[in-house]
């Protein structure tokens, strides 16, 4: 790759460079952050719905029931 003289490749040749041992511990492992997206999106969209929730501590309460759901469940 390093022989094709294109901005894009070398582009990606620089972003493979840089960030070469996470992409082989991913190879390695099989290990991404997909969980802590989800769980982010989770809070997001709580705080979406529940804007104007006053007590602190239900406003707790409520994004740990909603990021622990799967685990009620069962």
């Amino acid at each position: 790759g390093e022989q094709i003289a294109h901005t894009a490749v070398k582009s990606a040749l620089k972003t493979m460079r840089n960030w070469q041992d996470e992409i082989l511990n991913y190879h390695h492992c099989r290990w991404t952050n997909a969980t802590v997206e989800g769980r982010h999106n989770r809070i997001k969209a709580f705080q979406r719905r529940h804007y104007f929730l006053r007590n602190p501590d239900r406003y707790k309460a409520g994004i740990l029931v909603e990021c622990n759901r799967h685990r009620l469940s069962s």
